[in-house]
């Protein structure tokens, strides 16, 4: 693709405008959501919509699966048929409530804004006049529905998240992310950081660059993906259509790197970079699980993620899951929130989201915590 435009610019519009006509679809499989659009500091920002989801639908789509989906689901993986059979019956009397709350907020039919349907949105960081600008626009477009922004981190998005509070915006905990400053020295002399670094040098898998990667190849990273993500954790994850590989190889929406041994591809790495707020991550990141441990191709593909905010000088969303691996890899635990805005709804919807909220409030930080082993 030929063009003069910067390369985000050019990747973003693509993935805008083709879920506009198609829908989140075209990119996941399990996004059902239609996509609109909102202008915030001149620039066209997607805006997911949602009128009811399935058991399936990602939490990158749906709130209900990000609340109340997935967690039950990361319950009752690996856990015996005897355990799954109590923490069902357990969880009823709790995730019955909770379900009914949540319907009367109408938080899964929120317009989610920026949400690019990927597990971590980075944001620039929006003033308050922008945010105040945006969500009057918002209202009057979306009179029966929460708005709602995903991945808000004070530690990442300061002015951001400063911003949606002056605004009148609640921020609800959400999940416990990992973030790492890769120019400190001291990331470096972590003893696991020493060794991965070595295990990536190591000639026996070779690391595959954008540039080396073809289109033949989306089917094969695409099923590396599928087999981490999907498969051995959870289909409420994104799962990203061909149609998704194709873009990232054609516009960089996402920098594709993958792992090669013996001839044939064993691991694949998808970097967003956000250079305007400084910041880098990986939504989508996946490797040959039937492969021996010890080739290590996990901790190849997280050392060359730590590498590139490196060499790209940049600061290192770990994003969430695989908390000790990454706190002994330099990650350091924030919590991560959703910000809701519901003023302009029924008192009934104001009055549930605001108790489901006060229930978040008080129980999510230390749960999070704790299954994190914080």
């Amino acid at each position: 693709m030929h063009t003069s435009l910067p390369p985000r610019v050019v990747a973003d519009a693509l993935w805008l405008l083709t879920a506009r006509s198609r829908g989140g679809q075209h990119w996941l499989h399990n996004a059902t959501c239609d996509i609109q659009t909102v202008e915030i500091a001149g620039q066209s920002q997607p805006v997911s919509l949602l009128d009811g989801s399935n058991w399936q639908e990602s939490y990158v789509a749906s709130p209900r699966s990000t609340w109340l989906r997935y967690p039950r689901q990361e319950m009752l993986r690996g856990a015996s048929p005897a355990k799954a059979q109590a923490i069902k019956l357990l969880s009823c009397p709790i995730l019955g409530p909770l379900s009914t709350l949540f319907k009367a907020s109408k938080l899964d039919q929120a317009a989610i804004i920026a949400n690019h349907l990927v597990s971590t949105n980075l944001y620039a960081d929006w003033s308050a006049g922008e945010i105040s600008k945006t969500t009057d626009k918002l209202l009057s477009t979306y009179p029966q529905r929460p708005l709602m922004m995903r991945n808000i981190c004070p530690q990442v998005n300061p002015e951001l998240a400063a911003s949606l509070l002056a605004t009148g915006w609640q921020l609800l905990p959400s999940r416990m992310i990992y973030l790492c400053d890769p120019q400190q020295t001291s990331v470096w002399k972590h003893n696991h950081v020493k060794q991965d670094a070595r295990l990536l040098d190591h000639p026996e898998v070779e690391v595959l660059t954008h540039e080396q990667l073809q289109m033949q190849d989306i089917a094969a990273l695409q099923q590396l993906y599928r087999q981490l993500f999907i498969d051995k954790h959870s289909y409420l994850n994104p799962d990203f259509t061909a149609a998704f590989f194709e873009l990232c190889l054609e516009t960089q929406f996402l920098e594709m790197h993958a792992l090669r041994w013996r001839g044939r591809l064993v691991g694949v790495l998808g970097i967003y970079v956000h250079h305007e707020n400084g910041w880098l991550t990986t939504p989508l990141i996946g490797y040959d699980t039937s492969l021996p441990k010890e080739l290590g191709l996990y901790r190849r593909l997280m050392a060359l993620l730590l590498k590139t905010a490196r060499d790209k000088k940049l600061k290192l969303h770990y994003s969430s899951g695989a908390s000790q691996f990454k706190r002994a890899r330099g990650g350091i635990p924030q919590l991560e929130y959703t910000a809701i805005q519901n003023r302009h709804l029924s008192t009934t919807a104001v009055q549930s989201t605001a108790l489901f909220a006060r229930l978040l409030r008080t129980f999510a930080p230390a749960i999070l915590k704790k299954a994190d082993g914080i």
